[in-house]
């Protein structure tokens, strides 16, 4: 059963999607340089205004959405702790080490969600995996209602997100207290490896994972045509639909 066109996303979706995540990853490690290195300011200066920067694009969101989320509370947080952080240490480790503390509540916040409710991932996928169209929204809802592989495999993916998240903050901070201070430069940077190198391998999973739960969901997208719930999905087999009315 082939997995359906006007479901996939587009470009522009994927790059909503993940943008988040790049500005997390870029902002900090290139605007540590760029204000230390050629602005000439601190290392705790520069760590606090390039993690601050890397904020604002998910700060705006949420005001523009009138709606305080998960991510932009965790946003609140951090900035609620920069600030502590300032009046409490000078150490640049501790500051950057910081970035582990609210990693490590969305990993916890993550892994709950598999337990209790509906996991974040499918949730926050809704958008993207319906488009809009009314016919696959009730047939997405109705996969995690109706289809146990469906609900495994979007479980299991939430779950790599949110161990992939609890393994960055405990790598990060052993890698910065590997260091003295004196080579924090070095140290800073090579704590910000781990992540990548978690999220290019969640990511790769995810995208495995997406073309099954695709397939589930024609699946049962089909099976609710059937039933005269909803209509075809637009590249559905012909004969699919023959032998039904048949």
């Amino acid at each position: 059963m082939s997995t359906p066109a006007g479901t996939a996303p587009n470009p522009a979706q994927k790059f909503r999607a993940l943008a988040p995540m790049l500005l997390d990853l870029v902002i900090p490690i290139a605007g540590f340089y760029v204000l230390h290195q050629l602005a000439g300011l601190s290392q705790v200066w520069a760590l606090t205004l390039a993690g601050a920067a890397g904020g604002v694009w998910t700060l705006i969101h949420t005001v523009q959405r009138r709606k305080l989320d998960v991510i932009g509370l965790l946003v609140v947080l951090e900035m609620a702790l920069t600030v502590a952080l300032l009046f409490i240490s000078d150490d640049p480790r501790l500051v950057a080490a910081k970035p582990s503390f609210y990693t490590l509540l969305a990993a916890l916040y993550l892994l709950s969600t598999c337990v209790f409710g509906r996991p974040l991932v499918y949730v926050a996928a809704t958008p993207m995996a319906t488009d809009g169209d009314p016919d696959r929204t009730v047939a997405y809802e109705q996969a995690w209602e109706r289809s146990k592989p469906f609900r495994a495999r979007e479980r299991a993916v939430t779950a790599a997100f949110g161990l992939a998240a609890l393994i960055d903050s405990v790598l990060r901070v052993i890698v910065v207290y590997s260091y003295d201070v004196d080579k924090f430069n070095e140290s800073f940077l090579l704590s910000q490896l781990p992540g990548l190198v978690l999220i290019v391998a969640v990511l790769a999973f995810t995208k495995f994972q997406i073309k099954v739960l695709h397939g589930l969901v024609d699946e049962v997208h089909d099976q609710l045509h059937r039933e005269g719930v909803v209509g075809p999905r637009p590249d559905a087999d012909p004969l699919d639909g023959r032998l039904a009315a048949g």
